[in-house]
């Protein structure tokens, strides 16, 4: 799990240090504010330590110091799909450094540092390496679903240069994984229960193609299933194969994406079940509904014990370039411009739908 992400000059961000909570970590800010950024950066070094770990058991040798360098900085031109780590660089006259720390919650050996300069082009040299590696899974939900494109996707992403930054190659292999019997898949009944009472059935993965079977009987090709589904249809199929057990870390941008309000409240509810199984999540989000009803609920003394930080970005003229404020729920950060936008909706939209005084009642 990842306690802190501290970077200077990269991207949007001159400099910046994030604290994150052992559950749930909710990033909202307006376009352009850097939240996807935090999670590309914070998913790309758990999931690089997380492959570098699968490579030192498969090979039975640690990769050394030059391989493990041009690996991250393969990583990040994979996950921001850049043509060099460089150009992760915040965008100024002349050369700058920029340099990213990342530590663990109760890991210590996996913390690592590194930088790269503007003019730097595949490798990302490393500070100090870790000396072990992070074993748990990272998995990223991009703002597309994939269960539509998922059929010969990881084929195709290894043998053909596609437009497509890694985190969907990633979530694809995590797809592959079969399911599991026995102990894990009971320990995840609860949560599945809340999505398969959302989709009135089961996702399931048949011939390299995934389908809903429905409560009622009958199959519908998952193509033919509402957009939003899909992607509750992915996370259910995630929690089934065991991919998102205790320890691992899921990072998903813009969740509310087509979900009604009604089932942003399930949802919600959902990524408060997953915490407390200990799996930490991130969010980044755009809807205030969401990051309200997330800070309710999390107010619940059944979630007493599950560890929030609520995190706002704000394009300002700070000398970090970006306002950022913290706290551990939604009325402890400041305001958002196009959350407060929202607001101001809400209220105008009030007012029109209250009786208009009439020439009797304003002299009374």
């Amino acid at each position: 799990m990842i306690h802190k992400l501290a970077i200077k000059n990269f991207t949007v961000f001159r400099k910046a240090e994030f604290a994150f909570a052992k559950g749930i970590n909710v990033i909202v800010g307006s376009n352009g504010a850097g939240k996807s950024h935090v999670l590309k950066l914070a998913y790309t070094t758990a999931r690089w330590s997380y492959e570098m770990a699968l490579r030192e058991k498969q090979i039975q040798i640690r990769p050394d110091k030059a391989t493990l360098q041009k690996e991250l900085g393969r990583k990040l031109m994979g996950v921001f799909r850049c043509e060099g780590v460089g150009r992760l660089s915040t965008r100024t006259k002349g050369r700058l450094r920029t340099e990213v720390a990342v530590t663990f919650h109760d890991f210590a050996k996996a913390n690592l540092e590194f930088n790269f300069s503007t003019n730097s082009t595949t490798d990302a040299l490393l500070e100090k390496p870790p000396t072990e590696f992070f074993n748990d899974e990272a998995v990223f939900f991009p703002t597309k679903e994939m269960l539509t494109m998922f059929p010969g996707f990881t084929a195709l992403y290894r043998n053909y240069s596609l437009q497509v930054d890694e985190t969907y190659y990633d979530l694809c292999l995590a797809l592959e994984k079969p399911l599991p019997k026995g102990p894990k898949l009971a320990e995840v009944r609860p949560m599945l229960k809340i999505v398969e009472e959302i989709l009135h059935g089961s996702i399931e993965l048949r011939d390299g193609r995934f389908y809903l079977k429905q409560d009622r009987g009958g199959d519908f090709e998952i193509p033919l299933v509402a957009e939003g589904f899909r992607k509750l249809g992915t996370l259910s199929y995630l929690l089934a194969n065991g991919t998102l057990a205790r320890q691992s870390v899921l990072f998903w941008d813009e969740p509310e994406t087509n979900l009604n309000p009604a089932y942003m409240v399930k949802l919600a509810e959902l990524l408060a079940a997953i915490a407390r199984n200990g799996t930490q999540v991130f969010i980044a989000t755009h809807s205030l509904f969401m990051m309200r009803e997330l800070s309710l609920l999390l107010g619940r003394p059944e979630n007493s014990a599950v560890d929030r930080r609520f995190f706002a970005l704000a394009l300002g003229e700070s000398e970090s370039g970006i306002q950022i404020s913290e706290g551990r729920s939604a009325e402890e950060i400041e305001p958002i411009t196009a959350l407060d936008a929202e607001l101001k909706q809400s209220e105008r939209y009030l007012e029109t739908q209250l009786p208009q005084p009439t020439e009797q009642t304003k002299t009374q």
